[in-house]
């Protein structure tokens, strides 16, 4: 299991988690994704995991809305460098980042991942099953962090992503 330390993303990390996501998905879509939601103002949270002075890790939430009611997060991109992947780094980033959520408040948070590895953090597709969105399926899920609103709607993406609103 490596080793890293898990702390707020700042400007001086921006070049490395462009060129982090890059590697990572093996294509700049996510790179793009991540200049958009900052150049709209989207995102709600960006932690990043560092090794030996190195960005290994980033992970980025999102504010996700809920046509007319109070909205929730989303996670993602997540990214992790492909030499440290499987050891932990993942994990420690979605955890850190759900606790900070969590503490500020946010009511659920939704994401269209892995179905083997998000289930380990309490996100299921039965908790976003309220929710409207062309992305339904087994890899869309939700975890919610406190009672109460919303506990259903029609999911609103920012544009970086070009997700239509469900229709009704």
């Amino acid at each position: 299991m490596a080793e890293a330390v898990v702390r707020p993303m700042t400007e001086a990390d921006r070049v490395a988690v462009l060129e982090l996501n890059t590697r990572a998905f093996g294509q700049a879509d996510e790179a793009r994704i991540i200049e958009e939601l900052e150049k709209e103002g989207d995102i709600v949270l960006q932690l990043v995991a560092e090794m030996d002075g190195q960005v290994v890790g980033h992970i980025l939430f999102y504010a996700m809305r809920v046509f007319g009611k109070l909205g929730g997060a989303g996670l993602g991109p997540m990214s992790v460098d492909p030499w440290v992947q499987k050891e932990g780094i993942g994990k420690q980033l979605v955890m850190q980042g759900l606790k900070v959520l969590k503490e500020g408040g946010v009511p659920i948070v939704f994401v269209l991942g892995h179905d083997w590895f998000y289930p380990k953090f309490g996100f299921s597709v039965e908790q976003a099953a309220e929710f409207e969105t062309p992305l339904k399926g087994p890899h869309f899920m939700a975890l919610r962090l406190r009672a109460g609103p919303p506990m259903s709607g029609r999911l609103i993406f920012p544009d970086a992503f070009g997700v239509p609103i469900a229709e009704v």
